[in-house]
């Protein structure tokens, strides 16, 4: 049974990728793409190798051509119908096949086909190559903000259903009251009851702020934050897909490689351990200078509950190892003890901590902070260095200090972006009524 007729779209685009030793040279391309997909089919293949797709049609789907464009690739031609056949047949796609795939989904928007991708990459299994050419599509489509160079970002994949806290929201920012140049890169609540968007906001944080505002907080307060949906609109054509399939896909674990101000430094949090290796190659691919990817008892971050498994990743290789926080000063505790609640809740807990309130959730905060400070150079000589400050930093209250400047800031700027709106329609307006004017006479 043929995939697709031959019908194709053409898009002429220019690659601006980045460049680096996994990664081609820019050069002028285009991309073909089928307009048909044959879903049943895949629901069929897709169902052998183990994974149900939910309402799946039988029919054909057309897909709606996309305009001509501009857009970067990294191959001369891209053909669906190969990519999908590939990986129907359980072969691994190149880091370029990857970036362009998504590439042209993104540009055709095809519902049929993106859940084809998705699923099948799915069903074989991702590898580091594919995630690293998925997060290069996306930041390719993405907003960027240039905050400057030795960016951090503490960030976690969601998905591990405990409920805990926002801890690395709140080790951002002791971090950032210790000297870290952060930038959190954030979403709404998706798996959990409060996402870092919705606490932040409770906060009092501006949190949809553009690019240049949210590098003026870097600037001034050392701390912002980018909401994934003001910096990454292509993910509009995508997510729709994911809510009707309702299985974990590759997009589950592609947050943390986003993050739009490209933090060379991170400590990532993922939902199993099963995946540390993967999002470990996946960062070293993509060019980040030093990561630490972490799992712990469950959680995607580090905790007092018990050891973790870490992963540090620097451009010379990835070093897998086990991370007791007890050595480290960081005492015991229990799941219950880093619960949370809703946004207002969380937000509570959070400034409880940041202003000096020992406990749990300060230790954690601290301890995911410390070992980010570590990542980042700050404390240069050990992670128990890194622990240390940020103890110091917590207990001090510091870190309530920074939270509040910050929020100051970003309303600050938020009402400089909103002035520049009313001002942008005004002289519109006024040149709509010189223009209607002029006709008139």
């Amino acid at each position: 049974m043929a995939l697709t007729n031959q019908l194709s779209c053409r898009i002429n685009l220019k690659s601006d990728y980045a460049t680096n030793a996994n990664m081609r040279t820019p050069f002028k391309s285009h991309y073909r793409f089928p307009q048909l997909v044959n879903a049943s089919k895949i629901t069929m293949r897709a169902n052998i190798v183990g994974l149900k797709v939910k309402n799946t049609p039988k029919r054909l789907h057309k897909a709606v051509p996309a305009r001509a464009a501009s857009c970067s690739v990294a191959s001369a031609v891209v053909d669906m119908r190969q990519i999908i056949e590939k990986l129907m047949d359980r072969e691994d796609l190149t880091l370029e096949q990857s970036a362009d795939a998504l590439q042209c989904l993104l540009e055709c928007a095809d519902p049929a086909q993106i859940s084809a991708f998705l699923v099948l990459l799915r069903a074989k299994g991702e590898t580091a190559e594919e995630v690293a050419g998925l997060a290069l599509a996306m930041r390719n489509n993405a907003v960027l903000c240039d905050c400057g160079p030795g960016v951090l970002d503490i960030v976690g994949t969601g998905g591990d259903g405990i409920g805990s806290v926002n801890i690395s929201t709140g080790s951002c920012l002791l971090a950032a009251a210790a000297g870290a140049k952060v930038a959190k890169h954030g979403n709404r609540s998706v798996s959990s009851m409060c996402g870092s968007a919705d606490v932040l906001e409770a906060l009092g944080v501006a949190v949809s702020l553009g690019p240049s505002s949210v590098a003026a907080c870097v600037k001034e307060t050392s701390m912002g934050f980018m909401f994934a949906p003001r910096f990454h609109p292509a993910m509009s054509a995508v997510q729709p897909v994911r809510k009707s399939l309702g299985v974990r896909t590759a997009f589950n674990i592609l947050g943390p490689l986003l993050n739009p101000a490209s933090a060379d430094y991170a400590l990532v949090g993922v939902y199993s351990p099963s995946i540390i290796p993967l999002m470990a190659k996946s960062l070293q691919l993509l060019g980040t200078k030093r990561a630490l990817v972490v799992h712990s008892l469950g959680l995607d971050e580090l905790t007092p509950m018990g050891p973790a498994t870490v992963a540090e990743v620097t451009a010379k290789g990835i070093r897998e190892y086990q991370f007791e926080p007890l050595d480290v000063g960081i005492q015991r505790c229990e799941v219950e003890d880093l619960k949370g609640g809703d946004r207002f809740v969380n937000a509570e807990l959070l400034r409880s901590a940041l202003s000096g309130t020992p406990g749990p959730i300060a230790d954690a905060l601290a301890l995911n902070a410390g070992v980010a400070l570590h990542a980042c150079g700050i404390a240069e000589k050990s992670v128990a260095q890194g622990v240390t400050m940020a103890l110091e930093v917590q207990r001090s209250g510091a870190g309530l200090k920074t939270l509040d400047a910050w929020v100051a800031k970003s309303q600050e700027m938020l009402l400089i972006e909103q002035g520049d709106v009313k001002t942008e329609k005004k002289s519109k307006k006024n040149k709509s009524e010189k223009k209607n004017k002029k006709n008139k006479n």
